[in-house]
């Protein structure tokens, strides 16, 4: 009696995890206004006042998470944002963190997987002239800066 019931328990377990969809899957593919971001309560990212062109994608299931966010702005604007992002950063996962600064002049070609799918808008592979912090590590966050374009990137996951 008692393996059947622990039978049936893993059976029932089983089918449950397998039909479970990701906790939080959010996506704006369509370019916002910094006056509609910061509107929406499915974005969770400090945007700088002069941001436009914003994208954002988040995806979360169980303990894995991705985040991508993309926007433009002065290239002043987004290197000083820099800092602001690291802080809130760290704020989120209760640590200090310092990465140093590296000019780029390529970047390997990212955006998406299989749990997120495809993010054109997340064309960090477009840098010819830009910066790079962070460390690609689990809960690590990576920011790049295109100094021709304006373009701010971050990505994170899990």
């Amino acid at each position: 009696m008692k393996m059947h019931l622990y039978k049936l328990c893993i059976i029932v377990l089983a089918a449950c995890l397998a039909s479970c969809g990701p906790d939080y899957k959010k996506r704006f593919d369509a370019a916002l206004t910094y006056a509609q971001a910061i509107k929406e309560k499915d974005i969770d990212f400090p945007l700088p006042p002069t941001s436009h062109s914003i994208n954002y994608a988040m995806y979360a299931d169980w303990q894995a998470y991705q985040r991508f966010v993309r926007f433009e702005a002065p290239v002043d604007d987004c290197i000083r944002y820099i800092d602001a992002v690291l802080a809130w950063h760290d704020k989120m996962s209760k640590r200090t963190s310092s990465y140093p600064r590296v000019e780029v002049t390529s970047v390997g070609i990212r955006g998406g997987d299989v749990t997120m799918g495809p993010t054109p808008w997340f064309d960090v592979n477009r840098i010819s002239h830009g910066l790079y912090t962070g460390k690609d590590s689990s809960h690590t966050p990576q920011i790049w800066v295109d100094r021709d374009r304006g373009v701010f990137y971050y990505y994170e996951t899990d």
